[in-house]
Parts: C-alpha cells; sequence; structure tokens
C-alpha cells in the first residue's frame, strides 16, 4: 500500500488536487477510507483546524487521477 500522510515538502508535486471543507471529526473518516481504497501516493494539508462552530478546510493530493477520481466521487 502507498501512502503518504504528512506535510508536503517544497521539492513534492502531485498532479490533482482538491480543496474540501467538512464538519469537525469527519477528517477520520475520510483519512481511513483513503488508506484502504487508495493506492497511489498521496497527502494531506490541514488549511484550518475544525471545530464544533466551524468546519476545517484541508486539501488532499494525489498523483493518480484514479485515486482523485475515486476521492471525488465518494466525498463531493
Amino acid at each position: 500500500m502507498k501512502q503518504h500522510i504528512g506535510p508536503l515538502t517544497n521539492s513534492e508535486q502531485y498532479q490533482y488536487s482538491i480543496d474540501v471543507t467538512k464538519p469537525c471529526g469527519d477528517i477520520d473518516t475520510i483519512l481511513a477510507w483513503a488508506k484502504e481504497q487508495l493506492v497511489g501516493q498521496w497527502r494531506w494539508q490541514l488549511v484550518q483546524v475544525s471545530s464544533t462552530a466551524q468546519p476545517g478546510r484541508y486539501i488532499f493530493y494525489f498523483d493518480s487521477e484514479a485515486d482523485y477520481l475515486a476521492f471525488v466521487m465518494k466525498f463531493l
């Protein structure tokens, strides 16, 4: 399983990215799904921390078009 979770470095580039806004607690479900289902390299970045008053904002990055499309179909 190829999974990469953590901060991006300046030298890393991914072909596909998507900005996601989700309520507090939803990121755990998304990450669990991604760890199990995605086959290419991917990362995510925390842009804004979620709270009970406001959703969190995250950016997901993918090398594979298939992984990107699977993610979009599942979570958007």
